[in-house]
């Protein structure tokens, strides 16, 4: 498993894991994004988002996160 950083600020923190060649995660999955958003100590906020496909991560990464290039 590959991890990657793609945003880091303040109150947000957002990652992607990226499964090895071969591989998937539980659920058949290539790749999961979690967005984390921390608004105050007793209400944080998780967002998973799931990608059956490369194709369609990259599609995400694209549109979302343009500066990032993920070479796998």
């Amino acid at each position: 498993m590959e991890t990657y950083i793609l945003r880091q600020n303040v109150v947000s923190y957002n990652v992607l894991l990226l499964a090895n060649e071969n591989e998937l995660f539980k659920g058949h999955y290539v790749a999961i994004v979690k967005e984390y958003t921390y608004a105050t100590p007793w209400s944080d906020k998780e967002h998973v988002k799931r990608f059956k496909k490369r194709e369609t991560l990259f599609k995400f990464m694209n549109r979302y996160y343009p500066e990032i290039e993920i070479h796998n």
